[in-house]
């Protein structure tokens, strides 16, 4: 390869062939077209449309070692919480995704073959995506599994220090899409039951349905094909569309009480809206957070502080996003772990949960309620 150059892959578009600039590790490449695509017919029946899809690729490079995506994504609860829909015969995570304009969403399936050098990003029911959706899309995938440079050389001394965790390329946290979301969803596991977590994720993704006017259906898959197959309740989700998690332009327009009923949020509906409104008007900036990340482990404290200030962002809520940005100075702690410390004295709280309920990435989503590091609760729950 000459020296300079972007070394490239190819996604596929309906049959056709889309090159697409390999993203460097930083995913800040722009896509390109091919003339082939360009000549493709979007005329043809709703039908033949909707059957359509597209598949983008990233690269893992020198990654690919240390890279498992049931691994990266079935490592803590986040995945269990909508729109988030872990697949476990297929090893696929689908959601919602957003395009450029940040209120478009798109159904996208990405999963890691065996044997694949890159991740695929299938985007369902789309006849065209322009290259700077692609590319807002790839960011999304890139940040939720940390596919950085700077998540590779954590992984990597992550790794140094605990060669166990190498051996099953473990290492990578799971995370949202957006920050915003990471900051919702650290404040909707605060002061309530896993359940009630769960909950109220799925019904604020159920809002941002009804704010868009949409409604529910089978966004992919034939219908005679999965008539004639048999599949679970819990698979058959992957043929509908959940909804997003809602962003802060969405969440701008309610008010308090709309919120907290609907969503049953209680005092989290005032939080929530406060955080929405506080970026809207340019109060709260989170492009300024995740920036700070180029400075390593000393703007950490700074950033605590300034999410601190923030309604409802106590300890447990401040750590849970710092982490997610790529902060792990300061461990989320809640109530849960605590009494899972006293009750069975042992510190690996995923490998109780596993113990207990089996492997979490081969749990049906029906059973993703009944997860819970207390003895006493783990007791009471019927089989």
């Amino acid at each position: 390869m000459e020296a300079g150059k972007t070394p490239r892959s190819f996604s596929s578009f309906d049959g056709f062939r889309v090159l697409v600039s390999e993203h460097c590790r930083d995913f800040s490449c722009s896509t390109i077209y091919t003339q082939e695509c360009q000549k493709m017919d979007i005329n043809g029946s709703e039908e033949e449309r909707k059957a359509r899809s597209m598949t983008l690729y990233i690269p893992l490079g020198e990654g690919r070692s240390s890279f498992n995506l049931e691994n990266a994504v079935c490592n803590h609860g986040f995945f269990m919480m909508a729109p988030n829909v872990w697949i476990p015969s297929t090893k696929t995570l689908q959601r919602p995704l957003r395009l450029a304009d940040s209120s478009t969403s798109i159904l996208t399936s990405i999963s890691h073959p065996h044997n694949e050098n890159s991740i695929h990003v299938h985007l369902h029911h789309t006849e065209y995506v322009s290259p700077k959706d692609q590319q807002v899309i790839l960011d999304q995938v890139a940040r939720m599994l940390r596919l950085s440079d700077r998540d590779e050389r954590d992984v990597k001394h992550f790794h140094q220090l605990q060669p166990k965790a190498k051996n099953v390329c473990f290492g990578r946290i799971f995370r949202s899409p957006s920050i915003f979301e990471d900051m919702v969803k650290s404040i909707l596991l605060c002061n309530c039951t896993w359940r009630r977590t769960l909950d109220m994720a799925q019904a604020l993704c159920e809002l941002q349905f009804e704010l868009k006017g949409q409604k529910r259906g089978r966004m992919t898959g034939d219908s005679t094909n999965r008539r004639k197959t048999k599949i679970s309740v819990d698979e058959e989700l992957e043929y509908y569309s959940l909804g997003n998690f809602p962003n802060s332009m969405e969440l701008n327009v309610l008010d308090e009480e709309t919120l907290r009923n609907h969503c049953n949020l209680g005092y989290r509906a005032k939080i929530i809206i406060e955080l929405a409104r506080s970026i809207q008007n340019g109060e709260v900036q989170l492009n300024k957070f995740e920036k700070a990340l180029s400075l390593g482990a000393k703007s950490m404290p700074k950033i605590y502080k300034m999410l601190n200030k923030k309604r409802g962002f106590g300890p447990f809520a401040c750590a849970n996003v710092l982490m997610c940005m790529g902060y792990y100075e300061r461990i989320p702690m809640d109530t849960e772990t605590f009494r899972h410390i006293k009750e069975t004295k042992r510190l690996e709280l995923c490998e109780y949960y596993q113990r207990k309920f089996g492997k979490l990435s081969e749990l049906p989503r029906s059973k993703y309620h009944t997860i819970t590091g207390s003895y006493k609760l783990c007791t009471s729950i019927p089989k």
